[in-house]
């Protein structure tokens, strides 16, 4: 079984063909093995794709969507913020019309003037605009 051009380079002890590694020194004996090329077969030239592969398709529609939400989003925060802002503006011109305060109460006793003059609801006139954008980054990492 064993061959006797097989030596161990290092101790010189003969080995089978199938061997890894030396039985008595260890070395690793699998890299000593002749290499013979396997004869290059004729390949054909793939065509070019006509379109992206199926991930990257994929990538590229989850892309497209995420971009108009998130510009729908902005353009109806917008559009709410200029008509809050619009209908606050509105209300403020709408009190400034009205005689003063000061005008009708002139006649009114100082109890009096406190009780009307306690807030009954402090946000009565107040304009809130809130924007909420959440984005989330996922790293993949492949090997």
């Amino acid at each position: 079984m064993t061959q006797p051009d097989l030596q161990c380079p290092d101790c010189s002890t003969a080995y089978e063909h199938a061997d890894n590694y030396c039985r008595k020194c260890g070395m690793y004996l699998a890299a000593m093995r002749p290499i013979t090329p396997a004869p290059a077969e004729p390949r054909a030239i793939e065509p070019v794709r006509a379109s992206l592969p199926t991930p990257v398709k994929r990538a590229a529609t989850a892309l497209a969507i995420g971009t108009a939400l998130q510009l729908g989003v902005g353009l109806a925060g917008k559009y709410l913020a200029s008509q809050a802002a619009r209908s606050a503006g509105t209300a403020v011109a709408s009190n400034a019309a009205r005689p003063s305060r000061r005008h009708r109460d002139s006649k009114r006793t100082g109890r009096e003037l406190q009780q009307a003059e306690a807030p009954g609801d402090p946000l009565a006139n107040a304009a809130a605009v809130s924007e909420t954008v959440l984005i989330r980054r996922v790293w993949i990492r492949r090997d």
